[in-house]
């Protein structure tokens, strides 16, 4: 599973959960046996750089693995053309780490970096990305139905769904 987070942050022993993001939060609430925090304190050396991606092993199910990316940066100089590069970066990364760590399969949410760039937008850098690299098969998933209903006529559009 892929879990955005803000790595340029290297928090005090204890408020890691600040790195989050709403998915992360959510993940640790609802699968907090799998001490998620707890695995990225002592797995992770932060900080972690915009667009790079680490792997944490966590004890518990249903995820035996986290990739963590670095896409929720509090950083205002970034323009638009940045924000998208970052998103396919990201995604490449997180690829290549999972790839690197025998990962077969990975579920992610479009690594939008919160609200800084729209669904659409991330998704095709994603699907751009993904033509590219290869290793794990990847599964995105939005929530919001009409958000779901455009991902999947953009990665038709260029060949990925039939």
């Amino acid at each position: 599973m892929i879990v955005p987070i803000d790595g340029t942050l290297v928090p005090r022993e204890g408020q890691f959960e600040r790195l989050l993001g709403n998915i992360g939060r959510q993940f640790i609430r609802r699968y907090a046996d799998a001490d998620l925090l707890d695995q990225i304190e002592a797995q992770v050396d932060l900080p972690l750089p915009l667009g790079r991606a680490a792997v944490v092993e966590m004890d518990a199910q249903p995820f035996r693995f986290a990739v963590l990316v670095s896409t929720l940066h509090h950083v205002d100089q970034l323009d638009h053309r940045a924000k998208v590069a970052l998103a396919r970066e990201s995604f490449v990364d997180a690829v290549r780490v999972a790839a690197s760590a025998g990962l077969t399969r990975l579920a992610t949410p479009v690594l939008q970096g919160g609200w800084r760039l729209t669904p659409t937008d991330a998704f095709a850098q994603m699907l751009a990305a993904a033509a590219t690299c290869s290793g794990p098969e990847v599964h995105v998933y939005a929530i919001e139905p009409f958000v779901h209903d455009q991902l999947v006529t953009l990665a038709r559009g260029v060949g990925f769904l039939h």
